[in-house]
C-alpha cells in the first residue's frame, strides 16, 4: 500500500491568493479616499480641450467651465417688536384758591374848579408908524393867532367883513408872508394909506403875489385896519 504525500503546495497557492486579494482590496479603497478627497468643494476645476467641429482636422481649444456659486438666500429682516408705552394716570387738577376781594376804596370826591374866562390880548403896535399894523396884521395871520391879528380891525372893517371867512378861514393854510414893499404913501392926523406888496407862500408849498394897499383909521392912538384894496 503506497503512502500520501503532504499537500503543501496547495495550501500555499491558496494563502498567496488571500493574501493577493487583501491587498487588492486595500488599494482599493485608498484610491476610493484620494477620488472622494479630488471632488471636494473648493478645488479648482480642470477645463477639459475640447474639438471646434467645422475645422479641418479640428482645433484644440479649452472652454473654461466655471464652477457655479452657492447663492446667499436673502436675509428677511425682522420687524422691530413695538415697545408698548405703559398708560399715564391721570392727575387731578389742583382747585385754585378763591381770592379774597379787597374791600373797595370810596373815591373822594374833588369840586372841578372852573377855569376863568380868558379874553383876547389886544396887540400891541407902535403908534409912530401905520406900517407896523400892516406887518403885525400879517404876522398873527400866518402862525394862527386869529385873535391878535383880529384885535386890529377898525369897528367899521368888523361890521363889513365877516371875521370867518375873512381871517380864520383865509388864512387858515398860509404858511408864511413876504413883503417886496412895505411903506407909507399918505398920512394926515388920524388917517394913512400903507403900500403893502407880498408874497404868501401855503402849506401846500404854492405860492402867490398880492399888489395893494391898505387905508388905516388912527384910534385911541393905535393905528387899525380900515379897508383893504387887493
Amino acid at each position: 500500500m503506497a503512502s500520501k504525500r503532504p499537500a503543501q503546495p496547495r495550501d500555499r497557492t491558496i494563502r498567496y491568493g488571500v493574501l493577493a486579494l487583501w491587498t487588492l482590496v486595500i488599494l482599493s479603497v485608498v484610491v476610493i479616499f484620494v477620488l472622494a478627497l479630488s471632488r471636494e468643494p473648493g478645488s479648482a476645476a480642470v477645463a477639459t480641450p475640447s474639438i471646434v467641429i467645422g475645422m479641418p482636422g479640428g482645433v484644440a481649444v479649452e472652454i473654461a467651465t466655471s464652477t457655479p456659486q452657492p447663492t446667499t438666500p436673502p436675509t428677511t429682516p425682522t420687524p422691530p417688536t413695538a415697545t408698548p408705552r405703559p398708560t399715564p394716570e391721570p392727575t387731578a387738577a389742583a382747585t385754585p384758591a378763591l381770592a379774597t376781594a379787597a374791600p373797595a376804596a370810596t373815591p373822594t370826591v374833588t369840586p372841578a374848579t372852573v377855569p376863568p374866562s380868558v379874553t383876547p390880548t389886544p396887540a400891541v403896535v407902535a403908534v409912530s408908524d401905520p406900517t407896523d399894523t400892516v406887518a403885525a396884521f400879517y404876522g398873527y395871520a400866518s402862525s394862527g393867532q386869529f385873535d391878535a391879528a383880529y384885535s386890529l380891525w377898525s369897528e367899521r372893517m368888523r361890521a363889513t367883513y365877516p371875521r370867518q371867512e375873512n381871517l380864520d378861514e383865509r388864512f387858515d393854510q398860509t404858511a408864511s408872508v413876504d413883503f417886496q414893499e412895505l411903506s407909507v404913501a399918505e398920512q394926515t392926523a388920524d388917517r394913512a394909506t400903507v403900500q403893502a406888496n407880498f408874497t404868501e407862500t401855503y402849506d401846500s408849498g404854492s405860492s402867490r403875489v398880492f399888489v395893494g394897499y391898505w387905508q388905516l383909521v388912527l384910534v385911541d392912538s393905535v393905528w387899525l385896519l380900515d379897508e383893504p384894496h387887493y
